[in-house]
């Protein structure tokens, strides 16, 4: 090969390179503009009025996106796909999951999602605590086809996440925010509860349980309620602690067919222990202190329970090894998990996100 076509093969490759670089550094190969950047996406929308643009794989805050469709012409579309603080969604998600998120989420990156993403149905922002109920609440009834997993804030430094199946306040007796039973009817955007412990509050109505029909683990103990009928609309109830407080029927509870564990104890004021005659499955019944309750219906119920371990003597609530029973290692990982799984099924290995 002579000189000249030596030179003339070396220009053309490097005309070739240039043009490759300018290929990937202002347009990809379909001819999409290679805008990596909010100016630059920006810029060219302003300039070309596209009807039609694709940003894939970019790191654009869900305002930004809908700042560039708006500046889009009436009727284009946006198709995205976007990597916002480590949470990852496009135009086409039906699900956007925000847990991930390495900080807060705020309304407008909300609403912002919902504008851009025509198809979504759910929005998972359980593991933060912002917005706040004064934010969600208001979004979810004005996107009631969009299902919100959020944080609800109980007051007082109480949060919880809305796809909790179990929750405990773990306050003691002379410690913790007393959540009351105006604060229970938050609950209602926990739909999925199915075990509460709520130990040492100020709760003295139980009217909110109406929103659990399927709860299975309850503990009450140390409150100020008198009146437990809304127990008799929980069938599948299986643990319940009711210790000092001021009830004196238990009809209700004659509903629940299910009860393992009962504790009643300092429940002074109750004087008859029949309606829990026609349980068949309790295992543990916990009367220590009942002052109300004479010796002779006392002992009829023993006898009237002969599968029953019955305690009437012990010195508190929790004496006598009503903590040391497997269930109560089984409840204690579902309280700090945040997750209901059934006595008879065996708890997960690791905790669930």
């Amino acid at each position: 090969m002579t000189k000249r076509r030596l030179l003339r093969a070396a220009g053309l490759a490097t005309a070739l390179a240039l043009l490759c670089g300018l290929l990937l550094t202002g347009a990809l190969a379909d001819g999409t503009p290679n805008l990596k950047t909010y100016k630059k996406a920006m810029d060219y929308v302003k300039k070309n009025a596209p009807m039609t643009l694709t940003l894939e794989k970019v790191r654009f805050t869900p305002k930004e996106l809908l700042a560039i469709k708006q500046a889009m012409p009436e009727g284009a579309e946006l198709h995205f796909s976007t990597n916002w603080k480590n949470a990852r969604f496009a135009d086409t998600s039906e699900e956007v999951d925000l847990r991930e998120c390495t900080s807060g989420v705020k309304e407008a990156d909300l609403e912002a999602i919902i504008a851009l993403c025509p198809n979504v149905k759910t929005i998972n922002n359980a593991a933060k605590r912002y917005p706040s109920n004064d934010v969600m609440i208001p979004l979810i009834e004005k996107y009631p086809e969009i299902r919100f997993e959020w944080v609800v804030h109980l007051g007082g430094g109480h949060y919880c996440p809305t796809t909790a199946t179990a929750w405990s306040t773990f306050n003691e007796p002379s410690k913790g925010y007393k959540l009351t039973s105006e604060h229970m009817e938050l609950m209602k955007y926990v739909p999925g509860l199915k075990a509460l412990d709520l130990g040492h509050n100020r709760i003295s109505s139980l009217d909110w349980l109406r929103n659990f029909p399927d709860m299975e683990f309850l503990i009450l103990g140390d409150n100020q309620i008198t009146d437990l009928t809304p127990l008799g609309d929980l069938p599948h109830l299986k643990y319940v602690e009711i210790f000092s407080q001021d009830v004196t029927d238990l009809s209700p509870l004659a509903n629940c067919h299910e009860l393992l564990d009962v504790n009643f104890t300092y429940c002074k004021l109750i004087t008859d222990l029949s309606p829990l005659d026609g349980i068949e499955t309790l295992e543990r019944f916990w009367g220590n202190h009942l002052e109300g309750v004479p010796e002779a219906e006392k002992e009829r119920f023993i006898a009237a329970h002969p599968n029953t371990q019955v305690m009437f003597k012990g010195p508190h609530a929790t004496s006598d090894g009503w903590r040391k029973h497997p269930r109560y290692k089984h409840y204690i990982w579902c309280l700090k998990n945040r997750q209901w799984v059934p006595f008879d099924q065996p708890l997960p290995t690791k905790k669930s996100k």
